[in-house]
């Protein structure tokens, strides 16, 4: 992460970047000791403070309601605040959102009071549903760009909508479509750059798939667009959603700062910072926040940021702070065989893992945190992980034993213990969720994602997997030339067993004990949420390597 780096002692632990350590180390020498050894590390980052729920769309509803993208913006004349958001019933039925809330409230914190919808799905207009709204003011018009759907993803439409005193709304059927994209091409946000207008949105490499990317396309009069370019790119491949969505730029003096969903989980916003508003990459990453189609708003000298989405029941607001200290800690746990990243905060996750077959020390990627990381994560109303691991309440540890424990998940009434127990060549590890109340919405998926950063996936019933499959495996394996990399499930070590899921694009693997379209309760107790163990073999596709695996976890 860059951003101003602060080494100090903290708490004993001795001051020092995993990524720093060179390729031989703890797995130096000619034993098999497991060396354990903890890390603080300080950076200046982009963070959000508490987030407060502010507005409820289901109020006057016979229904729970959600919002999800949405858009703040002052009335130049009166100081109200406005906000225009996707709105529907719950359950998520994106395909069918055909409107857009409408509320006004003094400050971006409220009370917000629910006003008649701003905007409807015009199938006149060729759309067939509406999304993600963002509305700016320019000499007298409000103007609100947003996405017209159509049975064609390949060529989304981008309308647009004028106002004078942002309650009426008329198409500006001159213009409209404004240009077509895909896949989904949608997420518009403008920004004045220099002379011209930017408009950002998300799209990918090619209209009918390839890399997720941040558009953007230029105008002198926010009517007329030129050939979009690239901003920037992601190295995450697909469709549907991604992690480049709901693009938002800010400007601070001569830094930019790019505002991304949904990269590592449904509610984690990743931050990048350029000089250049026209270019920004992955290793600019500066923060990452767990919100949902983050808007950044400034009201006075004050910066906010808010979120939303389905399952979430309205929109949040926190405070916004450009220049917030980060402690990142955890422990390098390591042999000859292999090298673990185990970070205990601010989020609990194996960061990374290298590794060695040979016993060299010569360490090659296993895992990584391309996409949710290899960590847990609840969805509770929705699929995907709506909910990411925080930071554990407490860590417990010894050379080949590490136990953090009263992992939070946002503002959920959950916790989870996870631990650690470290082999010469292989590592178990086990999860014990705790829950202490009713969640805010019904849980659809328990899970523990494997991270991988090789090319295939698969399990006893074969290679290529992709999508769901039904129980939990004796072994899945990510494997590629060389290597194969896996994680062995001890039968019955879990309470249940619905069902695993495969995301190729990202290499990984999700473990969900509970897997439930709809989600259904999770009653207050206690839960066991597997017991896996890692090991590594030098074979690609080594099937025997893992069958000895699983075997001995019996």
């Amino acid at each position: 992460m860059r951003g101003r780096r602060i080494l100090a002692a903290l708490a004993g632990a001795a001051v020092l970047s995993a990524a720093a350590l060179p390729a031989s180390a703890g797995g130096g020498g000619g034993d098999d000791r497991v060396r354990s050894t903890p890390y603080v590390q300080v950076d200046r980052v982009v963070a959000a403070g508490k987030f407060v729920k502010v507005y409820d769309p289901s109020v006057g509803e016979n229904e729970q309601w959600y919002y999800n993208d949405h858009t703040l913006v002052q009335d130049h004349k009166t100081g109200t605040w406005h906000v225009y958001a996707i709105t529907h019933a719950e359950p998520a039925n994106p395909l069918d959102e055909k409107s857009f809330g409408h509320a006004t409230a003094p400050t971006p914190n409220g009370p917000w009071t629910k006003q008649a919808p701003a905007l409807f799905a015009d199938p006149a207009a060729g759309e067939s549903h509406i999304w993600a709204p963002y509305v700016m003011y320019d000499a007298g018009t409000y103007y609100m760009f947003y996405a017209g759907g159509t049975d064609d993803h390949t060529a989304y439409k981008m309308q647009l909508a004028t106002s004078k005193d942002l309650v009426n709304w008329t198409r500006d059927s001159a213009a409209n479509p404004l240009f077509t994209d895909g896949f989904d091409g949608r997420d518009p946000m403008v920004h004045r750059v220099g002379n011209q207008w930017v408009m950002y949105y998300t799209a990918n490499s090619t209209p009918a798939g390839g890399n997720h990317i941040v558009a953007y396309r230029t105008s002198p009069d926010l009517r007329h667009w030129s050939e979009r370019k690239t901003a920037f790119q992601h190295p995450a491949t697909g469709t549907f959603g991604g992690p480049t969505e709901s693009p938002f730029v800010v400007q601070r003096g001569s830094d930019w700062y790019l505002f991304v969903c949904c990269d590592g989980g449904y509610e984690s916003t990743k931050v990048y910072k350029s000089k250049d508003p026209l270019k920004f990459t992955v290793d600019q990453l500066v923060g990452t926040i767990a919100a949902h189609a983050a808007e950044v708003v400034q009201d006075g000298r004050k910066w906010w940021v808010t979120g939303a989405g389905w399952g979430k029941g309205g929109l949040f607001v926190a405070p916004l702070d450009f220049d917030a200290l980060q402690v990142t800690k955890g422990r390098v746990v390591s042999t000859k065989y292999y090298r673990a990243d185990v970070q205990s905060a601010p989020r609990a996750a194996l960061k990374s893992l290298g590794v060695d077959p040979s016993g060299r020390g010569k360490y090659q990627a296993a895992l990584d945190s391309s996409s949710r990381s290899t960590a847990p994560y609840l969805a509770v109303g929705n699929f995907g992980a709506t909910d990411t691991a925080g930071p554990a309440a407490r860590v417990e540890a010894r050379r080949d034993r590490l136990t953090l424990k009263g992992i939070t998940f946002n503002d959920e009434p959950v916790t989870a213990d996870w631990s650690f127990s470290f082999g010469p060549k292989t590592f178990d590890t086990q999860l014990r969720w705790n829950v202490r109340g009713t969640t805010t919405a019904p849980v659809w998926e328990v899970a523990l994602n494997v991270d991988s950063a090789l090319a295939d996936q698969g399990d006893p019933g074969g290679f290529g997997r992709n999508g769901d499959v039904a129980g939990l495996p004796a072994w899945s394996m990510a494997t590629g030339a060389g290597l194969s990399v896996v994680a062995a499930y001890k039968a019955g070590s879990a309470w249940s067993t619905d069902n695993h899921w495969y995301d190729p694009p990202n290499g990984a693997v999700a473990w969900q004990p509970l897997w439930q379209p709809g989600g259904r309760a999770l009653p207050p107790g206690t839960y066991e949420g597997g017991t896996f163990r890692f090991g590594f073999s030098a074979k690609e596709k080594d099937v025997q390597y893992a069958d000895q695996l699983a075997a001995g976890l019996k």
